[in-house]
């Protein structure tokens, strides 16, 4: 069996804060394999985000560490780096020419006082032997392979001279300058309208054919999902809460978390008439203040006291590859029934 590109286990990150440490992630497992997208979904607040800063080796430190687990990258050349205990120099090599990650919004992740091109050089010539005139050539070609209108003209434009989505590709086109191994995709696509949500994720699914890369794609949109995932993850409270190939998930999800989410997805034929779409009551717990028993308890409606509120499940195999945290995933499957 092909030994995958990316291996996640057992991670935990933990934030010092004023009421003590929390958890912000607990416990995650997952891996991702050349060619294969994972899907990280679940609301704000739930670590999606800073599971990929981890990843990146990006944890603020302080007030973050990541206190225990492994993040293992079997690299293009054949070697191993456990990310965990990675050196600066080391992450510094990996990140844009073996790793490469998409922020939510490119307006602040994209430096405003240099301009698109500059940017895309210093991470080609960081990683590549390229002069600087040959460097502004390949950013000329991979902001015309995103399809930036008048590649030669824009790469001299700043940041703020360009529209949310030419931003957003340029941004993509930093991170795909070097041909990366593994791409993460923080919200790519929120503060985009749905045409040029849709342009941009039909392009990274392009680019990842045409380079054979891994994908972790993080969002809070299940509809999103469904369009480009091989397989999703659900997070919530800084742990997986199901996981499973995207069509399990979709035609056969156990856990009243997930189901909450695909609810809320607008489908073509509804009834306008039926009244406000379905929604998840509540909002996701403070990290420093967590209820006791399942994490979700307080906003499921199928819990009930004993086990819910007392015992915090374990993650239990439903099917093949398919993972659910919850107590009373048979009881509520009889009951849905």
């Amino acid at each position: 069996m092909t030994r995958p590109l990316l291996e996640v286990r057992d991670l935990c990150v933990d934030f010092a804060g004023e009421t003590g440490v929390v958890a912000a992630v607990a416990g995650v497992s997952f891996s991702v394999s050349r060619g294969e997208t994972l899907v990280i979904v679940g609301e704000s607040g739930s670590g999606k985000s800073v599971t990929s800063l981890a990843i990146m080796g990006l944890i603020p430190k302080p007030p973050g560490r990541i206190s225990s687990g492994e993040i293992l990258f079997h690299a293009r050349g054949g070697g191993t780096h456990n990310l965990t205990r990675a050196d600066a120099r080391t992450m510094q090599q990996l990140r844009g020419a073996e790793i490469a990650m998409i922020f939510q919004e490119p307006m602040s992740a994209l430096n405003p006082v240099y301009t698109i091109g500059d940017q895309i050089i210093e991470t080609l010539r960081l990683h590549e032997p390229l002069s600087r005139r040959a460097a502004r050539v390949r950013a000329i070609e991979m902001l015309a392979l995103l399809g930036v209108p008048d590649p030669a003209r824009r790469v001299d434009a700043y940041p703020h001279e360009l529209s949310g989505g030419l931003r957003q590709r340029a941004m993509i086109a930093m991170a795909l300058s070097c041909n990366p191994s593994l791409l993460i995709a923080d919200e790519p696509t929120t503060a985009l309208d749905v045409t040029v949500q849709a342009q941009i994720l039909e392009l990274i699914s392009k680019l990842q054919r045409q380079l054979s890369m891994g994908v972790i794609f993080i969002t809070h949109n299940l509809g999103v999902a469904a369009e480009i995932a091989d397989r999703i993850l659900v997070m919530y409270a800084g742990q997986t809460v199901e996981a499973a190939p995207a069509r399990a998930i979709f035609e056969d999800t156990r856990m009243p978390y997930t189901r909450g989410l695909l609810n809320s997805i607008p489908r073509l034929g509804m009834d306008r008439d039926a009244g406000p779409l379905p929604t998840i009551p509540g909002i996701v717990p403070n990290l420093s203040e967590m209820p006791a028993g399942c994490a979700f308890h307080p906003r499921c409606a199928h819990a009930r006291p004993e086990p819910c509120t007392v015992r915090r499940p374990d993650l239990e195999q439903v099917g093949d590859q398919h993972v659910v945290r919850c107590a009373r995933w048979r009881e509520i499957a009889r009951e849905m029934s």
